[in-house]
């Protein structure tokens, strides 16, 4: 278990913007939120937006892909990077409450 601790530290993937946002997130749903509540939380479609709103500002804001020679900006590129942002984000939320979770018994 530790050692897939450390792999993430290592790996700098932890360092993501979108993935620490969701660790923290995960976080503090565990702490703050009772099973009911996280539930809703994850089925209400808001929840869904923010994040993808808060995954557009970060990529349009400091990830900007460009074209070949910085001919104008790679939207495409940009989309999918955008979408993987949302997944990310969701999947270190869902993957912290889990592992608080699990540590916590």
């Amino acid at each position: 278990m530790f050692k897939g601790l450390a792999a993430l530290f290592t790996s700098g993937i932890i360092f993501n913007p979108m993935v620490l946002m969701g660790v923290i997130l995960g976080f503090y749903c565990s702490f703050t939120l009772e099973a009911e509540q996280i539930y809703q939380l994850f089925g209400n479609y808001h929840f869904y937006f923010v994040i993808l709103a808060i995954s557009i500002i970060y990529h349009f804001s400091f990830k900007k892909v460009y074209k070949g020679d910085y001919e104008g900006l790679d939207y495409s590129a940009m989309v999918w990077q955008i979408i993987g942002g949302v997944f990310k984000f969701v999947f270190a939320t869902v993957l912290s409450i889990c592992f608080l979770l699990m540590i916590s018994f």
